[in-house]
């Protein structure tokens, strides 16, 4: 094999002077361009850091809102619910207390309904009593009757205690004696009831008679204050009262 080595030496500057053209004029470049791309890539990969960083930091700051408003949203809700539920008692306190009142006013107002008619009823019953007495006096003498009640007077007034028949005595001696009966008195009838004034009190007081239907049968003696009842009208009078206090008390 024969080389030519002019040749061969030529080839080499050849490919010399190539390298050094290729790397003049073209490595250096494509190098410039490879590092700027680099250079770019890396700021766009910083860029990209940059904000998925500030996207994670924004949406941290979302998910604290959304926390913060969660949160509020609850303590909203739970005052809301204390609110409503303070109203709501509120209103059945207040709705229990006019219940309450109303359920007074109509118990009252039964009562006193229940009252007026008792108290009619033995008002109705009373004048039932006067009329039923009335017909049955009309049977019998009516002078006869009160005499009689007067002697049943006469009986309590004789019972009194000493200071009362003291007290009585010196007033029917100073003062006028009132007698009030049933129906009128005779002669007799007053008679008699002076000469039993005179016989318990051992005065013959002056007395003026008067007669009074509404007593229905008895007498009544009035001097001063003081004042003695023997009389249907009274009998009646305290028997309704009585009866009046015992449904009070039931």
């Amino acid at each position: 094999m024969h080389i030519d080595w002019w040749t061969l030496a030529l080839q080499a500057i050849n490919v010399l002077i190539l390298v050094w053209i290729l790397g003049r004029f073209f490595f250096r470049p494509v190098a410039g361009i490879i590092e700027a791309r680099s250079a770019a890539a890396a700021r766009i990969v910083a860029d990209a850091s940059a904000d998925r960083a500030a996207a994670q930091a924004e949406k941290a700051q979302l998910e604290a809102a959304r926390a913060g408003l969660a949160g509020e949203r609850d303590a909203l809700l739970a005052d809301a619910r204390a609110r409503i539920e303070s109203e709501r008692s509120a209103m059945l306190r207040d709705a229990a207390s006019r219940i309450e009142v109303q359920r007074s006013e109509g118990e009252a107002q039964l009562a006193r309904e229940r009252n007026a008619t008792e108290h009619a009823l033995a008002d109705d019953a009373g004048k039932l009593a006067a009329e039923i007495a009335g017909k049955l006096l009309q049977r019998v003498a009516a002078e006869s009757v009160d005499t009689s009640f007067f002697g049943g007077l006469l009986a309590e007034l004789d019972a009194l205690p000493q200071t009362a028949r003291q007290a009585f005595a010196a007033t029917i001696r100073d003062a006028e004696l009132h007698v009030r009966t049933a129906s009128p008195l005779g002669e007799s009838g007053r008679s008699a009831i002076a000469d039993g004034i005179e016989k318990t009190f051992d005065i013959r007081p002056r007395i003026a008679f008067v007669s009074d239907a509404q007593l229905i049968a008895g007498v009544e003696l009035r001097a001063g204050a003081f004042v003695f009842r023997n009389n249907w009208q009274s009998d009646l009078a305290q028997i309704l009262e009585r009866l009046r206090r015992d449904d009070e008390r039931g």
